[in-house]
């Protein structure tokens, strides 16, 4: 803005009556936009102007303008206003003398033009910048510098009043969103749906050109396009790229926010993606997706509309979009998980179900028929048959019901053996084996370590692990001998089911739908994830080493487990 100078000329004021009256309706305006609108029309009508400009910096920069300014004028108007712009970036600027002395004159020599300029004011801060075009019949007076003045300040505090109500509403409707986001995010597992119409949201709310979710690929160390929304949204989907490239990286390698309005002039810009989609990045804001203090991801939001570029209220907005998103997808994975946990107890107690259906048939209900048979058998011999026939018979019959006795003892200690929570693992093992012994036609070879502190549920599912391992044994592997192994090395427990048999190739178990080894392989995989162990399985069909090795690791209790 130009010195102030005094200068004089005879002319008439303009009429001050309606002036009070002018900047009142000015509040009925609808909007800030109207309301600017109308008070630089009010202006320059009031002044008799030629033309008049109206510059208003917060919270975002907005420019009107009334009548016809020739080119001379513009451009001086245009400088003063971007120094007026640049003097209010960051920072506040506040004028306590008179309002009517910080009106400056500048006249134009070419065309004998007088401009007019002074702040808008809120109270005592500068907001913004209001000027006029006084043709050559209207000089300067002071009493124009006053209506100017008066003008002005009116103006300045009638949008300040607007732009508070307008950031009021923003902030209602924000909140009003946040619920909606909050609220759909908690209660929906349609992950996928979901954060797509997140990832619109956030993108209309702060006015961008497109937006991402990225997920952190911690096994190969790369971010993963999860979802995406804008142009080349199809393009940019499953898109990777290492963790530690570009400004998505960066933010995901250390947690903190970004903001790159020249996104190209900045070290951290990556153009591998824009390369692969034709996406062209202008403007990029960047934040953490965390859950319970770990990084899982990055929200990003690309090429902001307006010419301001992204700001940290932009950020504050995505920083809670990023929050409520974490929490969904942890949501989403938790239920997943549930959901597999599910699955996999379906599939075993299906898998349970069939073998306990298969162990009455094949034994309990066979030794029952034989026992019903033998007594009709000793009931018609009863009146014919020598004392010793009838002995034989019955003893026949006898042996029968002690299989039959074992078998259901064995079924039921598989289905839940007692002995677990009384005497634990070890001894568990030791009586399954005994019992075993009694009826199996393979020899069984048992070596254990004295006792291991597992709880029960921990102890039940080894044993559970080591009873499929051996019933496939029995079932499919022809074996001649199965060696059963409890041990405790370098801190690990290790049991080991080692048969003998025929083997099987590996690669070929589960090709076939409903392959009884190929489920219980799933079943036993999943029970001992379910307890932090690793199961390995080796098999092979070919001498020396046919046979099969089903071998479970896990860390051994340093003490007695509670559960």
């Amino acid at each position: 803005m130009p010195e102030h100078t005094e200068e004089t000329h005879p002319a008439s004021p303009p009429q001050k009556s309606s002036i009070i009256d002018d900047i009142f309706d000015l509040t009925a305006a609808k909007s800030m936009a109207e309301m600017l609108e109308k008070a630089v029309q009010m202006t320059v009508r009031i002044l008799g102007a030629d033309a008049g400009s109206l510059f208003f910096a917060e919270p975002s920069p907005r420019q009107f303008r009334a009548g016809i300014f020739r080119p001379e004028a513009q451009r001086r108007i245009e400088g003063w206003e971007k120094t007026i712009r640049k003097r209010l970036e960051g920072s506040s600027w506040i004028i306590t003398r008179d309002p009517e002395k910080a009106v400056s004159v500048s006249t134009l020599e070419n065309s004998k033009i007088t401009l007019l300029s002074t702040p808008l004011l809120q109270q005592t801060k500068v907001v913004g910048l209001l000027s006029v075009a006084l043709p050559p019949e209207r000089p300067p007076t002071d009493n124009y510098r006053a209506l100017l003045a008066k003008i002005a300040g009116g103006v300045g505090q009638i949008a300040a009043l607007f732009a508070e109500i307008e950031l009021g509403n923003h902030r209602v409707h924000q909140l009003s969103v946040f619920y909606d986001v909050g609220q759909a995010l908690v209660t929906t597992f349609d992950i996928n749906k979901l954060l797509l119409d997140t990832m619109e949201l956030a993108a209309n709310l702060i006015d961008a050109g497109a937006s991402s979710i990225m997920l952190v690929d911690e096994e190969k160390k790369e971010l993963v396009f999860r979802v995406s929304h804008g142009a080349r949204a199809e393009m940019v989907r499953q898109q990777r790229i290492p963790i530690d490239e570009g400004i998505a990286g960066w933010v995901a390698s250390n947690g903190r926010p970004v903001i790159a309005n020249d996104a190209r002039t900045d070290d951290r810009f990556s153009h591998r993606v824009d390369v692969r989609t034709g996406f062209l990045t202008q403007s990029i804001a960047a934040v953490p997706l965390k859950v319970k203090g770990k990084i899982i991801g990055v929200l990003e939001l690309l090429n902001k509309y307006s010419g301001q570029g992204f700001t940290q209220d932009d950020v504050q907005l995505m920083s809670f979009i990023a929050t409520q998103a974490a929490i969904a997808i942890e949501n989403a994975r938790l239920y997943n998980q549930l959901r597999e946990e599910r699955d996999k107890i379906l599939k075993g107690q299906e898998t349970a179900y069939r073998n306990i259906s298969s162990s009455l048939h094949d034994g309990t209900l066979q030794y029952l028929s034989a026992i019903r048979l033998g007594l009709d058998h000793i009931y018609n011999l009863s009146r014919k048959a020598s004392p010793e026939v009838m002995q034989n018979q019955i003893a026949a019959l006898r042996n029968l019901v002690n299989q039959a006795t074992r078998n259901a003892r064995s079924l039921l200690f598989e289905f839940h053996p007692p002995i677990l929570e009384t005497r634990g693992l070890v001894s568990a093992c030791r009586y399954y084996i005994e019992q075993l012994r009694q009826y199996s036609a393979c020899e069984i070879h048992l070596s254990t370590v004295d006792d291991i502190n597992y709880g029960p549920t921990v102890s039940g599912t080894i044993c559970a692990i080591m009873q499929e391992a051996i019933d496939n044994v029995m079932r499919h592997a022809n074996a001649n001998n199965v060696w059963v192994s409890l041990a405790v090395e370098n801190g690990q427990f290790i049991a080991t089911v080692r048969d003998d048999g025929q083997g099987f190739k590996l690669e070929q178990v589960g090709q076939q739908p409903g392959h009884q080894p190929a489920l219980g392989i799933v079943n036993m995989k999943s029970q001992a994830a379910a307890i932090n162990g690793e199961l390995d399985i080796t098999s092979s069909t070919e001498q020396p080493r046919r046979g099969t090795t089903v071998r479970l690791t896990m860390p051994a209790p340093a003490q007695p487990v509670e559960e």
